[in-house]
Order: structure tokens, then sequence, then C-alpha cells
């Protein structure tokens, strides 16, 4: 309406005179759009304070007030308020009057006190602090016989009805309503509901329509109980506000799950309220409200990795139906690092194994494949048995063709994958992966058994232990993740990298030995890169290989930047294995921003070379920062034992990280 207002008055001052000519005349015009514009917004202006004032009549007995609503009592409670509205003002939210008379059941019209409570006594009675302030003045609208100061007297007089009193009749039990006479009631009712709904949260909804604002909005909880109490104000603000179509306060309850719901009632009851919200969507009485309750809960409840991870991770996902799972899983801005991260929602989804196959093989439509990504999903459908040997879907799954079909380079193209993390917050979805990892482990007391990720023994999630998790390392086939710990068996296309990225000025020294038992000498085409990476495609670190000389290894220094490797530098080991100390150390900043590194290789606590590198300020504290990484080349379908230990570091703590890699460590 207030919209409408605006419109015809800017249309009014925009117009243009057609039957007029000349200055004068369009000077006029102009002025008279101005005066009419001014009168519009006048009355918009005064329209919108007698509403806002209007709001503090329903509470009391007012001849003004011409429709009755009328909430529910809970069970114990004998009887409750009548909210005495205003029909003028509750028809400038469309909708919510219809509602009312759709799913309200109709009372007579006229009132009898004798059943009622006074909003003030009631609100007191029920704990409800917000709305008692609202109504400290109703008690001068109460008729006098019902003043607590003619209490006491009343109780020893016999009282006598006020033959002036509104509605007063002379209409008897036997004679009926015959030569009757009754007076004008001022305060009988146009219409009278009584409504299935929780009186505070009818009152909230009364305050928007007549302020355009509810206080549940700006309430800020400091408790526990606090936090759940105003979690469960707002669902119910939210059910009811869309059942009587007030779509405006349905739209900003939604905004509040959104962005302050997770901040103000912490994780557990930010969970109770997605769960609810979802099955609400159920419950919705109109087709749009229904949309955006699923477009609300599906994508900007979970846009944020801390809000994602506290839904998926509940035990009440799996209970999700498959068409919910599915939209959250096709949402754009899912906060996920890699695609592979939706391959371990599905299985979390179907955790007890109880979903049918044709329901898991349509979540895996939402899975975005690359050139890597697509070669984990090959290789995830073979370890269920669902690809025969030759990668085509077994004769008892032919509907899994349209899921191989996404393989193909051709689709590559239709949807980008996904990588939403970027800098700290990959960092800690990755170390936070490795917890949940164990944390899955060892609740299902499987540890790397069949379809999970192998969890390493020297991995806990318990206590201090949980330092040892973040220094570990983790094993990358492609893109996928394999294994974490220190001991490793390196193949073609692998490679090892740090969880926990070097952020913070220091010495961190890392044990490396590499052999290969399975031959009496090392291959000199076997070639392994120990470094630092900082980025997508930037390291520098050094390149090992054995040379012409049984026992004779070589180290050289291979930076992103250079085209070649440096001159080799030597060290002794045996005929297929070698031991050194590979140590960072990073220096504090510059004025200019950048900082200083120096990579170094030490063998038999002899420094065999070092050698200076820089990076920038916010690469090591907002981007990628700096990590460990172990890359081998040459293996073709060989393999090279790689063990790894802290000897200073680790954590970026002064502190010593157990070794948990073998005996070849000292």
């Amino acid at each position: 309406m207030l919209t409408l207002l605006l419109a015809i008055g800017l249309s009014a001052v925009t117009a243009q005179p057609t039957d007029v000519t000349g200055a004068d005349a369009l000077g006029e015009h102009d002025e008279a759009s101005q005066k009419y514009l001014s009168g519009v917004l006048s009355a918009m202006l005064q329209e919108q304070a007698i509403a806002h004032e209007a709001f503090f009549d329903i509470f009391q007995e007012t001849s003004s007030g011409d429709f009755g609503i009328q909430p529910t009592v809970p069970d114990g409670v004998e009887k409750g308020p009548l909210f005495r509205c205003h029909t003028y003002i509750l028809q400038m939210t469309p909708g919510f009057i219809g509602k009312v008379r759709q799913f309200g059941k109709p009372l007579p019209r006229a009132v009898d006190n004798s059943q009622l409570c006074p909003a003030k006594e009631y609100f007191k009675v029920m704990g409800y602090t917000g709305l008692t302030e609202d109504v400290e003045f109703c008690s001068f609208a109460r008729p006098l016989s019902e003043s607590a100061l003619t209490a006491g007297a009343s109780a020893m007089m016999k009282k006598h009805e006020d033959p002036m009193a509104p509605g007063f009749t002379t209409a008897m039990l036997l004679s009926g309503t015959t030569g009757a006479i009754r007076r004008r009631d001022p305060y009988f009712l146009s219409e009278r509901y009584e409504v299935d709904c929780d009186c505070e949260v009818l009152a909230e909804i009364l305050r928007f329509c007549y302020q355009g604002h509810s206080a549940f909005l700006f309430l800020r909880p400091r408790t526990d109980t606090e936090k759940e109490v105003l979690k469960e104000k707002m669902l119910r603000l939210c059910f009811k506000a869309e059942l009587f179509s007030v779509d405006q306060l349905f739209e900003q309850v939604l905004e509040w799950f959104d962005n302050s719901c997770f901040k103000m009632v912490d994780e557990r009851n930010f969970a109770d309220a997605f769960f609810h919200l979802q099955h609400f969507e159920g419950q919705c009485t109109e087709a749009h409200s229904r949309r955006r309750l699923r477009e609300t809960v599906t994508g900007d409840m979970l846009v944020t990795r801390k809000q994602f991870r506290c839904i998926t991770r509940d035990p009440r996902w799996a209970s999700l139906p498959v068409d919910f799972v599915e939209t959250c899983l096709k949402f754009d801005g899912m906060p996920i690092g890699s695609e592979m991260e939706v391959l371990n929602l599905i299985e979390r989804w179907n955790a007890a194994a109880d979903k049918p196959k044709e329901m898991v093989i349509r979540l895996l439509g939402c899975f975005r494949p690359d050139v890597e990504s697509a070669e984990h999903l090959r290789n995830w459908l073979s370890g269920q048995g669902w690809l025969g040997p030759d990668g085509e879907p077994v004769s008892s799954m032919p509907e899994l063709a349209a899921v191989v079909k996404i393989m193909d380079p051709k689709f590559y193209c239709k949807l980008k994958p996904r990588h939403n993390l970027y800098g700290k917050d990959a960092e800690e979805a990755e170390n936070q992966a490795i917890l949940d990892a164990a944390a899955d482990a060892q609740k299902s007391g499987m540890g790397g058994a069949s379809g999970g990720t192998p969890i390493p023994k020297g991995v806990s999630v318990k206590g201090g232990e949980q330092g040892e998790v973040e220094a570990a390392f983790v094993h990358y086939r492609g893109m996928a993740p394999v294994s974490r710990g220190f001991s490793f068996s390196l193949g073609s296309q692998q490679r090892l990298v740090q969880t926990q990225a070097i952020r913070t000025p220091g010495i961190q020294r890392l044990r490396v030995v590499l052999s290969n038992p399975r031959l009496v000498l090392w291959d000199p085409e076997h070639e392994v890169f120990v470094g630092i990476s900082y980025g997508d495609g930037r390291f520098f670190g050094y390149l090992c290989s054995a040379t012409a000389f049984s026992g004779i290894f070589s180290v050289r220094a291979l930076a992103s930047a250079a085209p070649a490797p440096n001159a080799p530098v030597h060290l002794t080991g045996s005929g297929n294995k070698v031991e050194f100390d590979c140590a960072i150390e990073v220096q504090l900043t510059r004025v200019n921003m950048v900082v200083t590194c120096k990579l170094s290789i030490i063998s038999r606590n002899e420094t065999l070379t070092e050698d200076l590198f820089q990076v920038s300020h916010h690469t090591l504290k907002e981007a990628d920062g700096l990590r460990y990484q172990v890359v081998a080349t040459g293996l073709e379908d060989q393999e090279v034992d790689v063990q790894l230990g802290w000897v200073s570091g680790g954590d970026n703590t002064d502190k010593e990280v157990p070794i948990t890699g073998g005996d070849d460590f000292a």
C-alpha cells in the first residue's frame, strides 16, 4: 500500500501536461505535483504513526477495536486474553485476515469479560516479560468493579448489574428478548475468532502488522537456557508467520536463521533449528513459502564452513530425505575444498547402509568431475563393487550408466567443480577432516577398514594427542587423500603434504628416510623431491636421487621459478636407503612485507647445502602458508618407502612431536 502511494506520487511529479503549452503552465503543473506528493507522503507517515500507537490498544477494552482474535490457552489454564484489533490496519498486511478467517474458530461477537483474563495478568502468569512492559497502562481501562481497590468491599456487598453499562439488557431467561430493552454496546465486535497459536507469538505477529517489526528479532541471549528459549520462539514465529501469510515477517525470520542464528544460539541449537525447518517444509501452506524455505535451509544456512560441518556431522543427517540431500549437494556455494567431499557426504548419509542403491546413484549425479576427481569416483565405484574390470557397470546395476556418463571428459565443462575454500579456511577444513575421520574410525572400531580413509595408529582425537593429527602428513593419489600419518609407500603421481601450514617465524626440522627394500640398489631413474610448497604450482626444495656410485646420493636445489635444478651436493647412504634432515627457517617479516626463508639439508649434524627464497607476508599469514611436500618421479609402477618425523617444530611450538614412522628413526 505504501509502495503504491509512492508510485502514484512519483508519477504525478514526472507527468507532463498534454493540453497546455508554455513555461508558465508547465511550472504551475510541477508546483501542483510537488504539493500532491507532499500530501501523499504526509498522509503515509501519519498512517504509520497511527498504526504504531494503535498496537497498544489491542490489549484493552476499547471501542476502536472491531476484529477480535483470541489465542488458545495451554492445558491447565482456564481463560486467556482477547486482542481487539483494527480491521483497517490488519488489511495493510495482505492475506492475514483471510488466513485468520480460514483457520480460526468463529466465536460470538458479544464479549463476556468474565470469561476472559486481562492481558496484563495473563502475561505475568505466563512469564512474558517483554509483553508485560507493553501493557502496564491497561489497568486504567478496566471497569471500576474489577479494580483492586474495591476488592474488599465487593466481597461484603451483593453485586448488582449496572443498568447504564454498555450492552445492558432487561431480557430474562423465561421472557426472553420480547419487549426487553438493550443498551447499545460500543464494544460489540464485527468479527471474533479463536486461533490455534501461542499467545506470545500471536502478539508478535500483530506487533509486526502494526509496527513493522518483532521484538524477538532484537533479543540477545546470554545463558544456554536463554539461547534454547530464543530458538524455540523463532521457530514458532516462523511457522505461524507462514501459516497466516505474513510474508514480510516470514522473510525476516528466515534471514535471522541465515545470518544470526548460528552466532547467537550456538551449534547445538542451530542444528536443532535446521532439522525443524526441514521438517516444516512439508507443512507449508503456500508454494512460494515452501520454495523460499528450501532455498534457505539447503543453501543460505550452509554457506559457511562451520555451519555446514555442524549439520553434516549431525547424526540426523542420515535421516534426511533423498530429494532434500540432493538439493544440498547441488548447491553451488557449498563450502567444500574439492568434489571428493561430496562422496564423503553421501557415505555419511548412507552410514547404516540402509538406503536403496537407486537413491545413492541419484546422489552421485551431484558429483562434478574433472580429470583427477573422475578417476577418484571410478575407484570409489569399483570399491563398492559396482564397476567391473572393464570399467563398465555390472549387469545388476544398469542404472549406473548415467553416473559413468558424467566421468566422460565431454561432461567436464558442463558443471564446474566446486573449490570454495581458500587459505586458512581450506587449512582448517583439511585439519578438521582428519579429526573427523579419526573420530569416525574410533566410533565404528574399523580403523581403515573398507570404504573409509585409512587412519594411521598415531592419529587420535583425545586431549593432547590432537597435535599429532595436526602435525601429520596426508598421502594424496592425484587429488584424493588416501591415508594420513608419518610412514608411507609413495607411488607414481602421488605426493605427501604437511597437514598444518607453517605461518609463524622459527625453525622446523624434518627427518626424511627414503628406501626401496624391494630392490638391492636404488634405481637411478627414481627421484624424490623434498621441499616446501607455498601455493598452486609454487615450490622450493631439493631433488634427491642415486649416483653411479653405490651408496652415494645427490641432492639438487629445485624451484618452480627455475628452469632446471642447480648443481648437486652429495651425501652417503646404503644401497637402497638414504636418511637426512630438511630444515626450514622462516625469518621475521621485513618492512617491505617480504619474508625471507632458508631451506637446508643436514646429514650427520652437518649442513650440506642451504638456499634462500622469499614469499610475501600475505602468503605466509593469510593465503596458503608453507607446507612440507614430498613427491616421487620416474617410478612408473614401482614404489618408494618414505618415513617422516619431526626433529623440532612440527606443531609450530618448541614441543617435539613423537615419531610414529617406524624403527628407522633414532
